[in-house]
């Protein structure tokens, strides 16, 4: 039952040029106390059900996924995008459905509200799902007990996002996520109609010092956080400039040595950087082999692979580089 982003993603070839592709967001953890949003402007008019979308005025220009938009499209009440159909980009805030806990009586319980604060150029436009249930816990056991408060933010000066979680009550929390956790981050290039993506850039482990790691097109597990982050944490990504990007890059391919290019048994890493993630991925885009590198010298074990070019992904905080080598 449980729902991945928007629904059931299905199986994609990944395309070489999608794992260099880099999270183009630096990501802050702020702790911050949980203010429920009052006055706002109303969304819904009636309980909204896991199948509903919103599209919502921000009430500015603001850019994400390289598109500027004025209107932010919410999906299942766990995320949003640039739009509702299409192929399109966005941030993860749950990554399970939500409903409205009213949804037996058609009477509302669960509001999504917006509101418009500071002069132009300083503006912030703030969404609040407020007092939202689980469509899980109503399909398995008839029930909508649980519930999630949580804010989006977004910042006209800076074109940053913040997350606020406030006060949850989760008491099948396996039902709802797979590793005990929600699925939080940037979605790019997620096609509406097929359910299809091009990468996944999730943060991963405790919600009070996650890292971030990616899941490319036709990944069958996702980096998750391991449990619901507590009220008042706050996950602020602010966009890496371009300038920024092509200078993490390069660093990347100065401070981190794969070698030999043409291998028979061992691969070797050696890495100037921080603690990172790789996986090596066929050129028909099969993904073989997943770990972890630690900063110095590191050795992969490639000997059950069939001769042929593969692909090396490193993926760490800061920086994704690729690198290709031949397996004799």
């Amino acid at each position: 039952m449980r729902k991945i982003i928007t629904g059931t993603i299905c199986t994609l070839l990944l395309a070489a040029n999608a794992v260099n592709a880099q999270m183009p967001y630096k990501l802050s953890v702020l702790s911050q106390t949980y203010i429920p949003l009052t006055g706002g402007i109303p969304v819904n008019t009636a309980a909204w059900t896991d199948s509903t979308n919103f599209v919502i005025p921000i009430g500015f220009d603001f850019k994400i996924g390289g598109k500027t938009i004025n209107s932010i499209a919410l999906a299942e009440g766990n995320s949003i995008a640039s739009d509702t159909t299409g192929v399109v980009s966005g941030m993860s805030f749950l990554g399970t459905s939500m409903i409205d806990r009213g949804i037996v009586s058609g009477t509302s319980q669960s509001p999504i509200r917006y509101m418009l604060t500071g002069g132009a150029g300083k503006r912030v436009f703030r969404l609040e799902i407020f007092n939202a249930g689980f469509a899980d816990e109503n399909a398995l056991y008839g029930t909508l007990d649980d519930s999630v408060n949580l804010e989006i933010w977004l910042f006209e000066d800076s074109n940053a996002v913040e997350v606020h979680y406030g006060p949850s009550k989760i008491s099948h929390i396996n039902d709802y996520f797979f590793n005990g956790g929600p699925l939080v981050g940037y979605m790019k290039n997620i096609n509406r109609a097929t359910e299809d993506y091009e990468m996944l850039y999730l943060l991963k482990g405790n919600p009070a010092a996650p890292t971030i790691d990616s899941a490319g097109s036709g990944s069958m597990t996702f980096p998750s956080l391991s449990s619901y982050p507590v009220s008042g944490t706050t996950y602020r990504f602010v966009p890496k400039s371009t300038a920024t990007t092509a200078i993490e890059a390069i660093q990347a391919k100065d401070q981190i040595k794969v070698y030999p290019t043409v291998c028979s048994d061992r691969l070797y890493i050696d890495n100037g950087l921080e603690a990172a993630n790789y996986k090596i991925i066929s050129v028909s885009g099969s993904q073989l082999q997943t770990g972890k590198v630690s900063y110095g010298q590191n050795q992969l074990d490639v000997s059950g692979f069939a001769p042929g070019m593969y692909l090396l992904s490193v993926n760490g905080f800061s920086f994704e580089s690729t690198y290709k080598f031949m397996k004799q």
